[in-house]
């Protein structure tokens, strides 16, 4: 077992270089060319019970900058008011959209279109769960290019600008945008103004998804090889999109339709991207209790187990090599399965007689790497727009050294206990309450109270 530890701290080191060299010397903001010839943009909107949190998802999507894009909020057999909701923000009246039934889905019960906002159509469906619901908005979008959106995420107003700008490069087939917490965000004269406050567990968050964003997906993007497009905000071609047969209804839909694309590229000889794009904003509300949270990262578990089922006995064969590095190696090995062997270590050592010093020497590097990594995200943070104070940085800086020792380990039990979850079989929506509170808008969609 000491063996095993000490070969899986070498490649861990490995993998924290590249994660700390790439950010630092290759991001580059791209600067926002306005006058791009705009490519029509569908954004797919799947919801379920979401009564509490589509106002704020349609206040914010009344304030793009954008004029060639459609709306598709797809009710999915909510069992609350979700769709009289709707019905009362947006108006709605039946319209004679056709599907191009190139997907399969669960059945329609009616489609409507705004008579408040013309760009905005509701598809009214039988539940079917979030795959289900992202492959009937495909179906019936008829734009170039598809967004997958959160009902709980809200579009930064140039959003849509820099999606188009990334897909004038026709290299590029699919990208991830930077997600934010909306807790601590307001909108101040036209201005986003962020703050860092809040409980501990939202200040977690805050730094889990800075690091996440502007650390680990701007190096995989580099290597063209991210694992994951989010989706509470992607945006994928549409023809690929029903090339790969839309998304699997499974627990974690947003990992899968990321592999399927990048198997159907490397099946096809395609010498296309997937990539992030910093520039390009959205913010969504963040769990702000344990249960909650645990939820909700109990099913991207799940779901990263799933895909690890699904994919494993062909990585070598159907996928590139950088996405073998960062899926198997990164992912696997240094997520989930060291979970299991730090464990085991630990509980070596303290009671076989392990080499405690090792771990020590282990655990000091690594929290020096992940300092320094903190610090790289924090400064790509300010430098791609964020207006967090001087002081705030100061306070993400050190929360983020306390939490090593608090929310790091909780994150560390879910990655083994979502493991053994996995094969309770349930694929449902993993609804995580949502209180609807936060918001980036400021009452844009007039007369929604």
């Amino acid at each position: 077992m000491s063996y095993l530890f000490y070969a899986t701290a070498v490649v861990f080191l490995i993998f924290q270089v590249l994660y700390t060299v790439i950010p630092l010397l290759y991001s580059k903001v791209k600067k926002l060319h306005p006058d791009l010839a705009e490519k029509s943009i569908a954004v797919l909107v799947p919801a379920y019970n979401e009564e509490l949190t589509i106002k704020n998802c349609i206040d914010a999507m009344a304030g793009l900058h954008y004029g060639n894009h459609e709306i598709m909020i797809i009710n999915d057999g909510s069992k609350d008011e979700t769709f009289s909701r709707l019905d009362e923000l947006l108006q709605l009246e039946p319209d004679g959209r056709r599907p191009g039934y190139q997907l399969a889905y669960k059945p329609v019960k009616g489609v409507y279109r705004s008579n408040r906002y013309p760009h905005i159509f509701v598809i009214d469906k039988q539940n079917g769960g979030k795959a289900d619901s992202l492959n009937a908005g495909i179906d019936y979008a008829v734009s170039e290019i598809a967004i997958t959106l959160d009902a709980d995420s809200m579009l930064e107003a140039n959003a849509l600008k820099y999606v188009n700008q990334y897909f004038h490069d026709s290299d590029i087939v699919a990208l991830g945008g930077t997600v934010k917490i909306v807790q601590g965000a307001e909108k101040r004269g036209g201005v986003i103004v962020e703050k860092f406050k809040g409980p501990g567990l939202i200040k977690s968050q805050i730094i889990n998804y800075t690091h996440g964003f502007y650390v680990r997906k701007l190096t995989q993007s580099f290597f063209n090889s991210i694992v994951v497009i989010s989706g509470a905000f992607g945006a994928f071609y549409k023809d690929i999109l029903v090339e790969v047969n839309g998304f699997r209804s499974t627990v974690g839909e947003d990992i899968d339709i990321t592999l399927k694309i990048h198997e159907y590229l490397k099946a096809n000889r395609l010498k296309k991207k997937l990539v992030y794009a910093p520039e390009a904003v959205c913010y969504t509300e963040c769990p702000e209790n344990l249960p909650n949270f645990y939820k909700q990262r109990i099913r991207w578990q799940k779901a990263f187990v799933d895909c690890i089922l699904i994919y494993w006995s062909r990585l070598s064969r159907d996928f590139r090599a950088g996405v073998n590095l960062f899926f198997a190696i990164d992912g696997f090995m240094l997520g989930t399965f060291s979970a299991f062997t730090t464990l085991i270590y630990l509980v070596q050592a303290l009671f076989a007689g392990g080499n405690v010093m090792h771990a020590l020497i282990f655990l000091l590097f690594s929290v020096v790497v992940n300092a320094l990594q903190i610090i790289i995200s924090l400064g790509l943070c300010k430098k791609y727009g964020s207006s967090y104070t001087a002081l705030d940085y100061v306070k993400m800086f050190l929360f983020s050294q306390m939490e090593l020792l608090t929310y790091r380990n909780l994150l560390l039990y879910i990655n083994i206990a979502g493991t053994f979850k996995y094969f309770d079989n349930d694929e449902g929506w993993g609804f995580v309450e949502r209180k609807g509170v936060a918001a980036i808008s400021q009452n844009i969609a007039s007369g929604s109270n």
